[in-house]
């Protein structure tokens, strides 16, 4: 079943470096009833400021999903991967039992991206 929720009604943040619209409760915007669809827990529409981003932080049972729309994003985690994208490219990683990365805005422009994140195996809601 499809549930529309209107732009005006969903969370945003500025946080000067960092601007992002949150499709579902995320941060500190909470929504009883827009947690999550099935599995899917996350769909942010950020934009990062050039030279900024977020810096190493844990997940685990998640499976992400990065789309950049704009700029580039480079990603660094704790299997030893490093990568640059760019406007179209997309990054899926796999959290599996945890995984430490960070992701940041080392291009010459503004960088927007989406973010999306599920739940895997037996964390489903």
């Amino acid at each position: 079943m499809l549930r529309k929720v209107e732009m005006k009604n969903m969370g945003k943040s500025d946080l000067g470096w960092l601007k992002s619209v949150f499709h579902f409760s995320f941060a500190e915007y909470y929504n009883p009833s827009n947690v999550n669809f099935g599995v899917l827990r996350v769909i942010n529409d950020d934009i990062v400021k050039q030279g900024e981003g977020f810096d190493i932080h844990p997940h685990r049972d998640m499976e992400i999903i990065s789309y950049v729309v704009q700029g580039e994003l480079t990603h660094g985690d704790s299997m030893g991967n490093n990568r640059t994208l760019t406007r179209g490219q997309v990054q899926y990683m796999s959290a599996g039992t945890g995984v430490l990365h960070s992701e940041h805005n080392f291009g010459d422009e503004g960088l927007r991206f989406s973010s999306n994140m599920g739940l895997s195996g037996s964390k489903r809601i």
